[in-house]
């Protein structure tokens, strides 16, 4: 597949690592390894003459270590809503296969990358967020919150230079579940953000 594809994307993210995410400042994850699970709403989008409006994907992802060091394992959950065309072409998309920014992230997952179906919920809500796949993956998010007085903390990071995102507004996983094709694990409190973004390819 070599069409030409653009999406205008919902991306929320959770993962292992502390609030702020060392990965978008070019640093190792907090912990040593990378834990993560991705979500993307296709507001708007085509891959040749494929419309893709509406479509969800989610992909949970291991790294053990940072990212540019590869040999990451991922597990794709694509929408089941989506017809055998629609579905083609989110697949090429989601793993990587028709480039763009997506497609340099998920070079990194070079130890292997399951594709499924499933039933894939999002709402896009800042920090009410939440997403997950069936009973593989549940993610909520909730504010970060200061830890004297409790009240809710609100930050957003502008990358400039960002390679799959311009701007992050960040909150924090009260809940984040993934439990599938080898990959388990289980956060709260952790690194959470929502962006979004214009992609495009090859």
């Amino acid at each position: 597949m070599t069409e030409e594809w653009r999406l205008e994307l919902e991306h929320a993210m959770g993962c292992n690592c502390n609030w702020g995410c060392p990965c978008s400042f070019e640093s190792p994850p907090t912990y040593g390894t990378c834990e993560a699970t991705l979500a993307y709403h296709i507001v708007k989008g085509s891959c040749g003459w494929t419309a893709l409006d509406g479509l969800l994907w989610l992909t949970a992802a291991k790294g053990p270590g940072p990212l540019h060091e590869r040999n990451g394992r991922a597990v794709v959950f694509l929408d089941e809503s989506a017809s055998d065309d629609q579905r083609q072409a989110l697949e090429a998309i989601a793993t990587g296969k028709v480039g763009g920014p997506i497609g340099i992230f998920m070079s990194t997952v070079t130890a292997g990358i399951q594709v499924r179906s499933a039933r894939i919920s999002f709402e896009w809500a800042g920090k009410n967020t939440s997403f997950g796949a069936q009973d593989s993956v549940d993610v909520d998010f909730e504010p970060i919150r200061n830890p004297v007085t409790g009240e809710e903390h609100y930050a957003s990071t502008l990358l400039h230079t960002g390679m799959l995102n311009k701007r992050e507004d960040h909150y924090s996983a009260k809940r984040l579940n993934v439990d599938s094709g080898g990959l388990k694990f289980r956060y709260q409190g952790r690194n959470a953000f929502t962006s979004q973004v214009i992609w495009a390819g090859p």
